[in-house]
């Protein structure tokens, strides 16, 4: 698929939602906001991927070939870097990697945090890496199940809110991190897939508007509040990424349809676009830092008073968002972008 200068532009801001909402700990769930646009964001280009390629199962022409360099193409992107930040977490150390180290290695992090009902100190995140390697997995093959039609797609959307109702209060009451097992995740899958399938019709393109996104995205919020002041957090837990998925399709809809600018013309998007080619080393290392941080100022601070200044929001971001990047920038330079240049060279064959 050609390279779109607005996706950046996303992942940039939805790190930057995921990270302030990580290290600040703020009421509103804008770290959801980050995390539902990426799992959209994946449904859309994997599933534009395995369409254009032909790379699902019984695909005609070769598809076993083609779903072997798919496969090959995925894991040369995503597992290198995620086992070199494994590394430093363990070195850290970090007590949840050492106990539990084969459900990283595999990776099925998203069971084991389910199983223990609770996320591991500096790892939580890796629940999510865990949901897309097995989205990767198996969605070829649910799309040579599924006819290429918006109402079957839709159908799957809704099966993530029919999973996490059906399991919460039948299978396993109560259960609050149901959203880490990867049927729960199938409706932000499902909304990138039909942003992908219906992108080029009209009303899909008088949709990409920013108005439409502000408005969706003030509705979810609204949502938030109406259900938190009722203290209906259950509720929240169980439509949250279902609602969340329209907006976010919605965003994703407008970045794809702005016009590319040369840098020179806007210096704030090129920045946008240098941090959202860079997100994915910032997700690795962005909830490690803390633990690191942490560990740092009650080492150096010993009074209760410089601690609790030293760990507040405003300090926390302006010491760890330089690291961050610094982090992002070395796993880019001397590790991402030449597995990428190497994984371009993997090319499908024509059906």
């Amino acid at each position: 698929m050609a390279y779109r200068p607005g996706l950046d532009a996303v992942r940039a801001v939805g790190i930057l939602l995921v990270i302030l909402g990580h290290w600040t700990h703020p009421r509103f769930p804008i770290s959801n906001m980050g995390s539902m646009t990426f799992f959209v964001l994946s449904g859309y280009f994997i599933s534009g991927i395995i369409w254009k390629q032909k790379v699902y199962v019984g695909a005609p022409g070769g598809w076993p070939r083609r779903l072997g360099i798919f496969y090959l193409r995925r894991l040369t992107r995503t597992l290198p870097p995620y086992y070199v930040s494994l590394i430093v977490g363990a070195a850290l150390p970090l007590a949840t990697l050492h106990e539990y180290p084969l459900w990283f290695i595999v990776p099925v992090s998203n069971q084991l945090f389910y199983h223990l009902q609770h996320w591991g100190e500096g790892v939580g995140h890796y629940w999510t890496m865990a949901v897309d390697e097995q989205f990767y997995l198996l969605w070829p093959v649910a799309l040579a199940v599924l006819p290429k039609r918006l109402r079957w797609l839709g159908l799957v959307m809704l099966s993530g809110l029919a999973f996490r109702y059906v399991w919460s209060y039948w299978v396993q009451p109560g259960a609050p991190l149901v959203l880490a097992l990867l049927p729960s995740c199938l409706d932000m899958f499902a909304a990138g897939a039909m942003l992908r399938h219906a992108e080029q019709q009209p009303w899909v393109r008088r949709l990409a508007h920013f108005r439409w996104v502000v408005v969706a995205w003030l509705a979810w919020a609204a949502l938030w509040l109406v259900l938190y002041l009722n203290e209906a957090h259950e509720l929240w837990n169980l439509v949250y990424p279902t609602a969340g998925g329209v907006p976010a399709a919605l965003t994703l809809n407008w970045a794809l349809h702005q016009p590319t600018r040369p840098p020179s013309e806007n210096r704030g998007l090129e920045l946008l676009r240098w941090v959202g080619q860079r997100s994915y080393g910032i997700y690795l290392y962005h909830l490690m830092l803390p633990v690191f941080y942490q560990r740092a100022v009650y080492k150096l601070f010993p009074g209760t008073e410089a601690r609790h200044f030293w760990l507040g929001p405003l300090p926390t971001v302006v010491f760890l968002l330089p690291l961050v990047f610094v982090l992002a920038w070395a796993s880019w330079v001397w590790l991402e972008a030449p597995l990428n240049r190497w994984k371009n060279k993997l090319e499908y064959e024509r059906a």
